[in-house]
């Protein structure tokens, strides 16, 4: 069992809300696992208050931070320095405090692109679909293109930002973007959005899909509920279905790397399945 004291790092997790996130007992278990005098906490940060949040990291001196909704892009203009990554996606969801000076970092996309792969699900060369245009949506689609993703499209509730999401991609990717439905066929499926996450679990982003068959692979960012309406639909057509939980995983694991500068063990991922997520 964890023993606080006096030597004992801070990390946390800060947003709003962050009642939901499994964050701190995945961090608390590897601490323990690999006997680091860390402890991870969540706190929520009200709007108004998370630049002096940031500032308390700082001056409180923890370790570092996760940063999830709605805060990602504020944090992008708050980092002390930015790694590449980090500044060519325009977000950050992990800063790390070192000695007063705070990097930012974006580890989303790898631990999304790790959860794929790990389930067999191919990018390059692959016609991608993204619905949703949040936050975690850029980074995602700016990683994919990176890495060959044979086309990508985007749909979006709000079409300008589907619009802005795929102009930024061309200018910094030097990758065209389609906004909208184009083909009746895509390999991979991908819901970027909120909807259909706990408490909402009867809500769908969408009605129907198409485009999606049994030679479809579907994401969802979302893993409470394991199995959302959207996945559910994806199913009934026959397609192959992964959740958000892997990329939770991954993502954790990268940051928990940069928060301490210590390589875990490629097992880590296996005992957090089976120890923390019980699966």
């Amino acid at each position: 069992m964890l023993e606080v004291n006096g030597e004992t790092k801070q990390l946390a997790i800060i947003g709003n809300p962050v009642s939901h996130s499994f964050s701190p007992q995945m961090h608390n278990y590897i601490s323990e696992k690999m006997n680091l005098n860390y402890v991870y906490t969540a706190l929520k940060v009200e709007e108004n208050g998370f630049e002096a949040a940031l500032e308390g990291i700082r001056s409180m001196g923890f370790a570092g931070v996760n940063i999830t909704s709605p805060y990602k892009f504020r944090a992008y203009d708050k980092m002390d320095i930015l790694s590449d990554r980090a500044r060519r996606f325009g977000s950050v969801n992990t800063c790390v405090n070192r000695g007063g000076v705070l990097y930012g970092y974006n580890t989303d996309a790898e631990g999304f692109y790790l959860s794929l792969k790990r389930e067999g699900i191919e990018i390059k060369d692959r016609d991608i679909l993204f619905i949703g245009a949040g936050g975690v949506t850029r980074p995602v689609m700016m990683y994919f293109a990176d890495i060959g993703a044979k086309s990508i499209s985007i749909v979006n509730r709000t079409v300008s930002k589907a619009e802005a999401l795929a102009a930024c991609t061309r200018e910094l990717c030097g990758y065209d973007v389609t906004v909208g439905i184009d083909k009746k066929h895509y390999d991979v499926v991908i819901n970027t959005t909120t909807v259909g996450m706990h408490p909402d679990t009867d809500k769908c982003p969408v009605s129907d899909m198409p485009y999606v068959d049994s030679e479809t692979a579907v994401a969802d960012m979302i893993y409470n509920p394991e199995k959302t309406k959207f996945l559910q639909l994806a199913e009934s057509k026959g397609a192959k279905t992964v959740n958000g939980l892997g990329m939770l995983i991954y993502q954790g694991i990268i940051a928990y790397e940069l928060f301490t500068g210590v390589k875990l063990p490629d097992s880590i991922y296996d005992e957090l399945l089976k120890n923390v997520f019980k699966k």
